[in-house]
């Protein structure tokens, strides 16, 4: 059967032909929960959890899952209450580079859920008029869903939105459309953004596990010591006898100039010789680069160093771009 006449019988027994499973249909970045470059595990709410997911809920743990998942599928975000009253949700802002495409569109939101209380998801999406509206901005609700769950498997869920004419920024919020009880859980993965009325296949925004990195890197960057109590993190110069000048590259070009933070022991080393490194603050930074000062016990200045870790394995350098 040739491609035409393929796609021609789809479209007739479907009302229209199914997007492929390609990269960029969907606008839901990690929506399989595969990147967490923060941790996993977190609690509370106003905190990012997976990648580009931001915690809306207290009271509520917000935990990778590699167990209880949907087939064919390796990770879930687990959200279990510590309390009563809660019903724990996870929300994703979506830049204006990418949501403009769906104004005046109508789009579907779909994932995977389950709940140990079979309560029903919520799929709700808002929108602003401002460009780059932070995930906690103001926005206006363009509707809202509860479709049901069971406690036994999961369920895909859907929901269709029509988006404004004038939308510069979306955001997702889903999660539990209910209060669970003291201690339950629900689940969620295969999260998709999509134009037309259908849920179709999932797909990966990026394509690929490496494209989805790429794509959380364009709004954080955690430089850790992967286990390593002294890991070279970067080279630079001593600017001064007490001051040291790092540049670091970025591994993609970030949505805007980045904050950067330091956490943990970190130590300059010059030959034989060494110092703690304290006092992180950012000279400059670009879209692709970082200049980076640390406070150093006295050394030779102008000597080139290198900076490490400082017998930490959670020592980290991280730098945020996000919503």
């Amino acid at each position: 059967m040739s491609r035409a006449q393929l796609t021609s019988t789809v479209e007739q027994n479907s009302a229209g032909a199914a997007a492929p499973v390609v990269a960029g249909k969907n606008l839901a970045i990690n929506g399989l929960q595969e990147i967490w470059q923060r941790g996993t595990s977190f609690s509370g709410a106003g905190v990012y959890t997976s990648d580009r997911w931001y915690s809306g809920t207290a009271n509520t743990t917000y935990a990778q899952e590699t167990s209880v998942v949907p087939t064919g599928i390796r990770y879930a975000m687990k959200m279990t209450t510590s309390t009563t009253g809660v019903a724990p949700t996870i929300w994703q802002a979506v830049e204006t580079a990418n949501a403009i495409q769906f104004a005046g569109q109508t789009v579907t939101l779909s994932f995977y859920a389950r709940s140990t209380d079979a309560v029903a998801a919520l799929i709700r999406l808002d929108y602003s008029t401002t460009s780059d509206t932070a995930v906690t901005g103001s926005y206006t609700s363009i509707g809202a869903s509860t479709p049901a769950t069971t406690s036994t498997g999961y369920t895909r869920v859907s929901a269709q939105f029509a988006v404004p004419s004038n939308a510069l920024t979306l955001r997702l919020i889903i999660g539990a459309g209910a209060n669970l009880s003291n201690g339950g859980s629900f689940y969620i993965t295969g999260i998709q953004l999509e134009a037309g009325s259908v849920a179709t296949p999932f797909s990966r925004t990026g394509g690929t596990l490496q494209g989805e990195l790429a794509l959380c890197q364009r709004y954080y960057v955690r430089f850790g010591a992967d286990g390593n109590a002294y890991a070279p993190m970067a080279v630079g110069l001593m600017k001064s006898t007490t001051n040291a000048e790092v540049l670091k590259p970025l591994p993609v070009r970030m949505r805007t100039a980045p904050s950067a933070a330091i956490s943990g022991n970190f130590y300059i080393s010059l030959g034989t010789t060494s110092s703690n490194a304290s006092a992180l603050s950012i000279y400059s930074s670009t879209t692709d680069m970082i200049d980076l000062q640390f406070t150093t016990g006295t050394l030779v200045a102008g000597s080139a160093v290198s900076v490490f870790t400082n017998n930490s394995t959670a020592s980290y350098i991280e730098v945020s771009a996000e919503l």
